[in-house]
């Protein structure tokens, strides 16, 4: 009698923990993440991600907020496309914070991620299952302070902004970034997508500060401009792979060659601000399979008023005036761009346009 008593004593205890270890059940409510802390609960809600970034949906995971060191970009604010798997937002929050650790200044921007129950988000074809994020660059003046806009603003490999004078492309903080998120002990990002030239200049900078060959060759493997795709040129697209032991995740989108085919994983489209207006296709977004390429112009701000800076949380904001309307088509990358090691093929990917 006196077994069977503390046995149900410790009921509660243990479901609470279990419940906890395996992550998010079916129709659990998501949980916030806030400066790494959960605000439901001590453990991070992992959630479940379930079929492929491109046709799926989410079950449970967390919501990444505000901080300090981290800010939402005011243009991709409405529709709360900010849930992901907890390995993914923790990922994110980790990184942000190891970025600020180094450069006191530094605030992390941050666009897209899923919305609540994942599903597709418009201008997308990814970012359906929990496990993608769209990361600005970090940006900086001339007089080496941070800068900030209310978009996402492409830049050259030359690291300056056509559409921005003034600003450019902060190597430093940038490569501490990708550096953080390579080495993090919970989450394995799969892919980093950005335009070639720019992970050329990550990786030449790497070399030039002495990183260690080991991290800058796992560094080329994942830095990658996706096929039939804007080349990423504005941002960071991170992709982590399906956690252990989660069968329903599927690891790799089947590639898209004619008609989108909704899975029946997927959700209704959830809406989003206005995508802008139509633009001249750029040479380096010519799609090696036109099949593949993805949903609309979403993390862009090439039509339509140019974004103005906007300060972030703590840092003081940059004396950059807002960018400029950018050109129909930006220019080729400079000729001593260092030279790239080949990108992984028949990736099919994320934010391109039709």
């Amino acid at each position: 009698m006196r077994r069977a008593t503390l046995l149900i004593a410790a009921a509660p205890a243990f479901f609470a923990v279990l419940t906890s270890s395996l992550g998010a059940f079916p129709g659990a409510a998501p949980r916030s993440v806030h400066g790494g802390v959960v605000t439901s609960g001590a453990a991070m809600r992992i959630g479940r991600s379930v079929g492929s970034p491109t046709a799926g949906h989410l079950v449970g995971g967390a919501h990444l907020d505000d901080a300090g060191y981290l800010r939402i970009v005011p243009s991709y604010t409405p529709g709360d496309v900010r849930w992901g798997l907890g390995p993914l937002v923790g990922m994110i929050d980790r990184a942000a914070r190891s970025v600020r650790h180094q450069y006191p200044d530094a605030v992390l921007s941050v666009g897209h991620l899923s919305r609540p129950g994942g599903g597709e988000v418009d201008r997308h074809r990814s970012h359906e299952s929990g496990r993608d994020a769209d990361v600005a660059f970090y940006v900086k003046n001339h007089l080496g302070k941070p800068a900030f806009s209310e978009r996402f603003v492409p830049f050259r490999g030359d690291g300056t902004a056509p559409s921005w004078p003034g600003a450019v492309f902060d190597d430093e903080r940038n490569w501490a970034f990708v550096a953080s998120l390579l080495r993090d002990p919970v989450a394995h990002v799969s892919h980093i997508f950005v335009a070639s030239p720019l992970r050329a200049r990550l990786l030449a900078y790497a070399e030039r500060v002495g990183v260690s060959p080991a991290l800058r060759a796992r560094a080329a493997e994942t830095l990658a401009q996706p096929r039939g795709s804007l080349p990423h040129d504005d941002h960071f697209h991170v992709r982590i792979s399906c956690p252990g032991g989660m069968r329903e995740c599927v690891e790799n989108p089947e590639p898209r060659r004619f008609a989108r085919v909704l899975s029946p994983h997927a959700r209704p489209r959830a809406s989003s601000p206005a995508a802008p207006a139509g633009r001249t296709p750029r040479a380096e977004q010519t799609a090696a399979h036109p099949g593949d390429r993805e949903g609309g112009a979403g993390d862009r701000s090439r039509g339509g008023s140019p974004p103005s800076p906007s300060a972030p949380p703590d840092p003081p904001s940059s004396d950059l005036g807002a960018p400029a309307p950018p050109p129909e088509a930006a220019s080729a990358p400079p000729p001593s761009a260092p030279a790239v090691l080949d990108a992984p093929l028949d990736l099919d990917d994320v934010d391109g346009e039709p």
